[in-house]
């Protein structure tokens, strides 16, 4: 769920296997002749890598790392870059000031996200918050989230993770070599407890199982723009037997996956409820406001609404924790003179009798930019999710196009410092001007992940 944008690759690739798919390969051809003869950009848009016929800039995107494509085009073209995929509009927004002025000052027009035929209408992802339009609903999702990660909140999560972070350091000590499981383990732990309730024990818990099966299937099928769907949405109705139409079977049995993951856990939750057992929790906190003389009376779209806010917080909270622990870890491994710098801090103020707790935040300092640091260094989601702007706009005397897909370029803005490659806390305390990357990593305006004030 953290991959929604542009990478046309294999599966873009395998489309083209048959005649039935060339026909649509022509049709689409014949379409973007006229689109391009009659509908090419204005010249006030902003400036941008010189576009093919037809495909646009499809063959300058590489298959994997667009993010340093798009800093090459930035160093280029400029802050904003103008670009064109198969008759899609795309701004990239390459440095923090932009992406502010944008996403966040402008943000009533820049909140909206693009269709994603694949990923919603095929694979059962529509109720998720991260791919939500812009409206009543998504705002109503956003309401459920700040109430869980409200600063009172958060708070009280902090003993739960505290035992959590315990039950991982005595899980490398006992299997060092397993790390990614129990990275992924302390995630699902933490957040599944926040989310439903659940106590995870281990790594084959069935509600952890169920997410990473649904999270393969979702990979494996491919991101949105692996396939011409999303370009062509009338794809969606080609049938399954048909030559070019495989990716629709698989799309289903992601879709049951996806549904399972979202369905029961909620139900395990609503019985607990109901029977009046049922631990405190984001999801059971909203269905007892439901309940009563022991019966749970919900509409269809609340329910809808339920599954799919609490199916996003864990899915998309378990995910960016892993990759921060696991960039943590890869540091410590290349930067040895980094955890000992660290190391001895801890020592000086804490001493060797306890761990750090919460109450240790702001007597750390080089800890603290050795945080910093992880996120900048390899940000967990290096484009972010695209925007989609809802009005035409100016920024900078360019055009913006109502309809573009937007993208800030999370990773080439963390990488905007001297020796960005090197894993360097110490220049946050040198330059205290420097960003924190927490501001910008996990979004921006009123997309930004509401989860923040627990990360």
């Amino acid at each position: 769920m953290t991959s929604l944008f542009y990478s046309p690759g294999e599966a873009w690739a395998s489309t083209f296997q048959s005649p039935v798919s060339w026909a649509i390969l022509i049709l689409l051809v014949v379409s973007s002749i006229y689109i391009t003869s009659y509908h090419s950009p204005p010249r006030h848009y902003p400036p941008g890598p010189k576009s093919d016929p037809l495909i646009g800039n499809l063959r300058q995107i590489p298959l994997e790392h667009q993010e340093r494509t798009f800093s090459d085009w930035g160093t280029r073209y400029g802050d904003v870059v103008y670009a064109r995929l198969l008759g899609k509009e795309m701004i990239i927004l390459n440095t923090l000031q932009a992406a502010r002025d944008l996403l966040e000052k402008r943000s009533a027009i820049y909140s909206d996200r693009p269709r994603s035929v694949l990923l919603e209408e095929l694979m059962g992802w529509q109720d998720a918050t991260t791919n939500m339009r812009y409206g009543p609903r998504f705002r109503k999702h956003r309401r459920f989230a700040q109430q869980t990660f409200n600063r009172g909140a958060v708070r009280s999560y902090q003993p739960l993770q505290h035992q959590e972070m315990g039950i991982l350091l005595n899980s490398f000590a006992s299997d060092p070599t397993s790390f990614v499981q129990h990275f992924r383990r302390y995630g699902a732990a933490t957040i599944m407890k926040i989310t439903y309730g659940h106590d995870v024990k281990s790594y084959d818990d069935k509600f952890v199982q169920l997410a990473e099966k649904a999270g393969t299937a979702t990979i494996e099928v491919g991101t949105p723009a692996a396939t011409l769907v999303d370009f062509i949405p009338l794809l969606k109705h080609l049938p399954s037997w048909m030559p070019g139409g495989g990716f629709k079977r698989e799309a289903r049995k992601c879709q049951a996956l996806v549904q399972a993951m979202i369905d029961i856990p909620f139900e395990s939750v609503r019985d607990s409820v109901i029977n009046g057992n049922a631990p405190p929790s984001f999801t059971s906190s909203i269905l007892k406001s439901y309940c009563k003389s022991g019966e749970i009376k919900l509409p269809i779209e609340d329910e809808r609404d339920i599954k799919g806010a609490a199916g996003t917080l864990y899915a998309a909270a378990e995910d960016t924790t892993v990759s921060t622990l696991t960039t943590f870890i890869l540091a410590m491994v290349l930067y040895p003179e980094v955890f000992k710098k660290a190391q001895r801090e801890i020592d000086a103020v804490i001493g060797r009798q306890r761990l750090p707790t919460f109450e240790d935040v702001g007597t750390l300092p080089y800890l603290d930019c050795l945080v910093k640091e992880v996120y900048r260094w390899h940000p967990p989601v290096p484009l972010g999710l695209p925007h989609r702007l809802m009005a035409d706009d100016i920024y900078d005397g360019h055009h913006i196009p109502k309809g573009a897909t937007v993208l800030a370029n999370i990773w080439g803005m963390a990488k905007n410092c001297q020796s960005p490659d090197t894993f360097y806390p110490e220049r946050y305390l040198e330059d205290p001007e420097l960003p924190d990357p927490h501001s910008f990593v996990f979004g921006f305006g009123r997309r930004i992940c509401p989860a923040i004030t627990c990360s």
